[in-house]
């Protein structure tokens, strides 16, 4: 079982790897205007999404190389860790936290012992232990269930759908398949099955060559039939409704993958475009489809919901406007077929990714026999933990079952109950020195061994234990609890400082850093060094982890927000800062200078998506003071993504109030929206019934004089002509903005201004 799931994590790790890698380049592409012929992007991620399940199946079912075999180990000794180890130079995170009597296991470091310099630098690997591989697997079969369930249930209700309509559908009236049967000759097709019925809202191909028109299609003129059938039939040429169902299908196993959901939109969306780039072809005018597309739109929520694997002709509002925009814009839509050069290049460029691909792979087994660990465990309420450290010329296992207690000063065994034993052996230069403590008849016995021989423990002996226990107690986080209380009460928070300082792990630093802050009452000086010590781990979840700690004192001092806040810049992780600010934003009352270190802390996240959801946290649950709403609204001009923009321009507007310097803030923010939908989904809050000033009208006009879509500049434009007040200089520079528009576009921003007809 543990090897199914050290496995299983393995090849999840490696699928997150090897998708992220092919779907990034193929967005990059594409964003940098490097792929633009519509071909070579659904060529592009098609290989992207399907190609990271194909690579990583190579990967994980090629046979291991014959070094790899002589490495893996017993299942309770593995550790997950990335087969190509990092520079010395780069310090990596623990994985989780460790405590005694938990199940959490960490990477724990412990200084090379007196007089021994190991010959060469170790190398740090990234360590999986076995509870975050579980909770990992369980996660991804949890989520991959889900997902397969909603896949079944999809697919269920498209058979339905297809053997309803074939039962109780009408045949196509002798017009409309007479058109069907021209165009599919014209397009060297053979004549589909045509079926009109009210379960559709809209026309759709289906596999097994089936087209379903809803009722209202048959009223359309015939230049508009001839569109939507010509569309429909380029699906059924292209093969879109089984690429549709394999798209999703691929979609399982990456359900987590935000990448890898957007590949699907742009795949679907790739697949409408050439459709309708066939059928404007075709028909020698794209204006009749776009005609159809709308009058498609008027009936998509009138009726039953659509199959989402079905190759619906028009679904979602926005994707239908650029539709119908593109085809009446465009004279000539691309529609020519890749070139023979393009597609043998791809060819070669998509096997030489896959040959390359499996080679960056995840493994489960440790790379090479260096490396430190702890495992700390608890199964049918016996307590066990597996240390082991190794090194050039050095050596170290731990291995304890049961509770263990130890003396005040740690220098030796106190008790053991029944059952319970420790193991502790070092290898030193060459030389083995083990011992091992067992409960006998409630006493505690000791075996001392020296290269395998058993001796009597003596002074040396005594010794030795004596000086290795604090190190094993200390650089591991086992009993941190109560390793701490003794320390706070033998020379209170200095102490524990103290012991602190001595500390190599990142994560029992973090563990006992937890404990000073959430038991020890600190001075100012004392916080500083405890901030200190923080900012010297390397690892940001256990950074994090303590400012987090911190954070969740019932009675935070003042005096301690700004240092906290300003800590977090030293967080490098966009996600852990986030987790701790979006936490400090629902605890603190943010303003003045614990507001200027909080946004200087998010002016430091590169992520949109955290950036976002930070500010949104400061929203939610900060004052709504112009001061906070600003600040909030600065912060977020370093996002951009213009989804993200738009999303906190929205959050702001329902708390806006009427403060001046609130509006400037936010109409510059939606001033720097790219996308003219997101700029337009973001001013109409300003102007949502209530009237507004002339310098927000000002502003507005601004905005909207910069938009490139006609449709949505009128969009604006009408809104504002109902809320903005009756200024004549303003209604000149609203006309002025109007006159750039389309002739349609501009008569309706026009119309608007008739409740202004009495001003000059």
């Amino acid at each position: 079982m543990i090897v199914l799931v050290e496995r299983l994590a393995s090849a999840l790790a490696t699928l997150a790897v090897h998708a992220t890698l092919l779907l990034a380049i193929v967005w990059s592409l594409e964003r940098l205007r490097l792929l633009r012929s519509p071909q070579a992007l659904e060529c592009a991620w098609r290989f992207g999404l399907f190609g990271a399940l194909l690579s990583t199946a190579v990967a994980v079912l090629a046979p291991a190389a014959p070094g790899q075999a002589a490495q893996r180990q017993t299942a309770a000794e593995r550790s997950a860790s990335i087969a190509a180890a990092p520079s010395p130079s780069t310090r990596l995170p623990p994985a989780a936290t460790a405590q005694f009597g938990g199940t959490d296991a960490a990477t724990a470091l412990l200084p090379v012992p007196p007089g021994h310099t190991p010959a060469t630098k170790d190398r740090p690997a990234l360590v999986l232990t076995p509870g975050l591989m579980q909770g990992a697997v369980a996660a991804w079969l949890a989520g991959l269930l889900v997902a397969l369930l909603v896949f079944v249930r999809r697919g269920r209700a498209l058979l339905r759908l297809r053997r309803g309509v074939l039962v109780r559908g009408h045949a196509a009236s002798p017009p409309l398949l007479d058109r069907v049967v021209d165009l599919a000759a014209r397009m060297r097709l053979p004549v589909p099955a045509v079926r009109v019925t009210t379960a559709v809202t809209g026309p759709m191909a289906v596999p097994h060559a089936l087209l379903l028109l809803p009722r209202w299609s048959e009223a359309l003129p015939a230049e508009q039939q001839c569109a939507m059938l010509a569309h429909e039939l380029a699906h059924l040429r292209r093969r879109d409704p089984y690429w549709r169902i394999a798209q999703h299908a691929a979609l399982l196993p990456l359900f987590f993958h935000p990448l890898a959901w957007h590949a699907r939109r742009r795949l679907e969306s790739l697949a409408e475009d050439a459709c309708d780039a066939a059928a404007a072809d075709l028909l020698g005018s794209g204006r009749p489809l776009a005609e159809c597309l709308a009058t498609c739109l008027s009936h998509a929520h009138s009726g039953p919901r659509m199959p989402a694997f079905a190759a619906t002709m028009a679904h979602d509002a926005s994707p239908i406007v650029r539709r119908v925009q593109r085809l009446l814009e465009d004279s000539e839509m691309p529609n020519r077929s890749s070139s023979a050069s393009l597609r043998r290049g791809a060819s070669v460029l998509g096997w030489l990714a896959l040959l390359a691909l499996p080679g960056v792979a995840v493994t489960s087994v440790a790379a090479g026999d260096a490396g430190r660990s702890v495992e700390v465990r608890t199964s049918s309420g016996t307590e066990s933990v597996r240390y082991r450290d190794r090194r050039d010329g050095y050596a170290l296992d731990v291995e304890q079952e049961g509770r263990v207690e130890f003396n005040a000063e740690e220098t030796d065994v106190a008790a053991l109950p029944d059952g319970a034993a420790l193991k502790i052996s070092e290898t030193v230069s060459g030389l083995k020195r083990e011992i091992r403590f067992e409960s006998s008849g409630g006493a505690v016995t000791r075996t001392y061994r020296v290269d395998g021989t058993e001796r009597a423990l003596d002074a040396d002996g005594r010794a030795w234990v004596a000086a290795l226990l604090p190190r094993v107690l200390r650089e591991s986080g086992v009993q941190v609890e109560a390793r701490s209380r003794r320390l706070l009460a033998r020379g209170g928070a200095d102490a524990l400082l103290a012991e602190i300082d001595l500390i190599q792990s990142d994560h029992a630093r973090s563990a006992y850093l937890g404990v000073l802050f959430g038991q020890a009452a600190l001075s100012p000086e004392q916080r500083r060094r405890a901030l200190a010590l923080t900012a010297a781990i390397g690892s940001d979840y256990e950074k994090r982890h303590v400012l987090q700690s911190a954070l969740e004192q019932d009675t935070l001092p003042a005096d301690l927000q700004v240092p906290l806040l300003r800590a977090a810049t030293g967080i490098g992780s966009d996600y852990e800062r986030a987790e701790l600010l979006t936490s400090a934003a629902q605890r603190l009352a943010l303003q003045g200078e614990a507001l200027e270190a909080w946004s200087g802390a998010v002016r430091g996240i590169g992520s949109d998506y955290e950036r976002r959801r930070v500010i949104e946290s400061l929203l939610a649950h900060g004052p709504a003071s112009p001061a906070v709403l600003v600040r909030a609204l600065d912060d977020a001009g370093g996002i951009g993504s213009d989804f993200e923009k738009r999303a906190v321009l929205e959050a702001v507007a329902a708390r806006r109030g009427d403060s001046a310097e609130v509006r400037a803030a936010y109409l510059r923010l939606a001033a720097g929206i790219g996308s003219d939908f997101e700029r337009r989904q973001a001013l109409l809050p300003l102007l949502d019934g209530s009237p507004v000033d002339a310098a927000t009208a000002g502003g507005v006009l601004a905005a909207v004089a910069t938009m490139d879509s006609d449709f949505e500049a009128r969009q604006v434009l009408v809104g504002l002509a109902r809320v903005m007040p009756a200024d004549a200089g303003l209604i000149t520079r609203y006309r002025d903005v109007a006159r750039g528009l389309g002739e349609f576009e501009r008569g309706q921003a026009e119309q608007a201004l008739d409740r202004f007809a009495g001003v000059d």
